[in-house]
């Protein structure tokens, strides 16, 4: 009998640092492909990052040309094409409105 009980323990025993080494493997893919995730996460904030600093950069540029462009420099002469004129003080007319309530 003793034999026997022998074999059932190492059976056993194979079985036991089999399943370890499963259980190993799985954690060790999981982590491997964890990590490859992060890794292209990582990737692509970096090229996010890059393509906001682009469009920080262009939305400067054109608020800069749109006030040069909104400045009386520019507006005066293609307003005078058009037959129009700054105002004399004697044109100026406020205008008082009411709050509705």
């Amino acid at each position: 009998m003793p034999a026997t009980r022998r074999q059932r323990v190492q059976v056993r025993g194979r079985h036991f640092v089999l399943a370890w080494t499963i259980v190993f493997l799985a954690a060790t893919g999981a982590v491997v492909v964890r990590q490859r995730a992060a890794y292209q996460a990582g990737h692509r904030v970096d090229s996010l990052q890059v393509d906001r600093d682009r469009l920080r950069e262009a939305r400067a540029d054109l608020q800069s040309r749109i006030a040069a462009l909104k400045s009386h420099r520019v507006l005066g002469p293609e307003a005078a094409a058009l037959g129009l004129h700054t105002p004399s003080d004697s044109e100026v007319v406020s205008l008082r409105v009411e709050r509705a309530r």
